[in-house]
């Protein structure tokens, strides 16, 4: 949308309006619950307009899960199911409206580290680190920008450098209540127990943390003494701390609403009362060009979790109307670790984990006898793939921000899918315990 009265919006504004209607209409559903239905269409329009702008790979990818969707659909109608329109409009709109919400929170954040920091060396690695954690756990990819662009040599970022970021960020997948893999894990796997999940995946993302950044230290070579990465401030930590607090407050006060509502909320109240407060006479024209203009990086988040939501209500209704059954209580410890395997080595090849998500849990949902196991697993698939994935988002934001090779980062990150992959089993071991 240009600045002339009466412009009308580019496609991109339309895309990005079509979001923004459907992140207010699903917190609307917790006392209108047929609001489900109209967020639902919306975001059918937003992947109509972000498939004529993403890339081809995508697009087709897209196109195909769309089409084995209608395909199974319509398979399931020919065999007799008549599933409610209720049903048919459930496609990842929490999820996507939780993502939306998330990103307004880059309106209050910024390059807070103005002076030199202070320590050097290994200190400076591991403080780099645990920043991109924290601030990657609330706001996601945009703390790799931030954290990134204070770490580039000459307008690129060393390889180093690259890897820091990357297993710095990935973990936050594990236990972040505002990475869209705890948000999809939780919409598939109906009555997982949020704490455990937080608890489970927070000290298996603390070990992989661990490990994985000593291995890091040693790729800074003969940078290392002279390292000063990215300064620490209270500026830096009052955010992430603050917005997670308050999560955990609202969501232990009303457990019945869901997580991904409750940082929906959040994220979208705390950004807008930040802005009237410190920019009071420029909050509509912020809020507003971020609607229009700041949400059209989500055309592929938009379209893939789309097209999985299409493709998980087709394989549902195929698969409730062909009566397959699995005996009940084989989703054992050993079967959530063979399941992060598999969406994590399908990911090595395109397959994003959501996809697999909707899948597995398309096909055996009904059946899994530990829906907080099955969460669990997801959300690791979700951030060990998030490194080791050739195309995945983080690496392929990499390459297109810092001029790294995203395929070495995913190929070097490998230790780091061992190390995820051996620590997951006790991880689920415990989750299984603890439920």
């Amino acid at each position: 949308m240009d600045g002339r009265r009466g412009a009308v919006p580019s496609s991109d504004g339309v895309f990005g309006i079509a979001l923004a209607v459907n992140m207010i209409l699903v917190p609307a559903t917790l006392f209108f619950p047929w609001l489900d239905l109209v967020a639902g269409a919306t975001t059918l329009v937003a992947t109509v307009l972000g498939l004529l702008r993403v890339p081809r790979l995508q697009r087709l990818l897209a196109a195909v899960l769309i089409g084995l969707g209608a395909a199974a659909l319509v398979t399931a109608l020919i065999l007799g199911a008549r599933p409610p329109l209720s049903q048919l409009l459930v496609l990842n709109q929490t999820l996507i409206g939780m993502l939306t919400a998330v990103s307004f929170v880059r309106l209050i954040t910024g390059d807070h580290g103005v002076h030199p920091p202070r320590l050097t060396g290994v200190a400076a690695v591991w403080r780099t680190a645990l920043i991109v954690q924290l601030l990657g756990a609330i706001i996601n990819i945009s703390a790799v920008t931030i954290v990134g662009d204070r770490l580039r040599h000459k307008g690129r970022l060393q390889m180093a450098d690259a890897l820091l970021l990357s297993r710095g960020y990935s973990p936050g997948a594990f236990w972040s209540p505002f990475w869209g893999a705890s948000a999809a894990a939780l919409t598939y796997a109906i009555g997982a127990d949020t704490g455990v999940l937080l608890l489970c995946g927070g000290l298996l993302a603390l070990g992989a943390f661990l490990v994985s950044i000593t291995m890091v230290v040693r790729a800074f070579g003969n940078r290392l003494p002279e390292y000063h990465g990215y300064p620490l401030s209270a500026k830096v930590l009052v955010l992430p701390i603050t917005m997670a607090v308050i999560v955990i407050a609202l969501h232990l006060g009303r457990p019945d609403v869901k997580l991904a509502i409750v940082v929906l909320v959040v994220s979208l109240l705390v950004p807008s009362a930040v802005l009237a407060v410190t920019r009071t006479r420029h909050v509509p024209r912020i809020l507003g060009g971020h609607v229009v203009r700041g949400l059209r990086v989500m055309h592929g988040e938009a379209v893939l979790f789309t097209a999985a939501g299409v493709l998980s209500v087709g394989l549902r209704a195929l698969v409730d109307v062909m009566g397959v059954t699995v005996p009940a209580g084989y989703y054992t410890v050993w079967f959530a670790w063979l399941s992060v395997v598999a969406m994590t080595l399908v990911a090595l090849v395109g397959v994003h984990p959501v996809i697999s998500i909707a899948a597995v849990a398309s096909v055996l949902g009904p059946v899994i006898s530990e829906p907080t196991l099955f969460a669990l697993a997801g959300t690791i698939a979700w951030g060990t793939a998030a490194a080791v994935g050739p195309i995945s988002g983080l690496n392929v934001f990499l390459a297109g921000r810092f001029g790294v090779n995203g395929f070495d980062v995913a190929r070097r990150n490998f230790p780091y899918l061992f190390v995820v992959v051996v620590l997951a089993l006790p991880a689920l071991g415990l989750c299984a315990k603890l439920t």
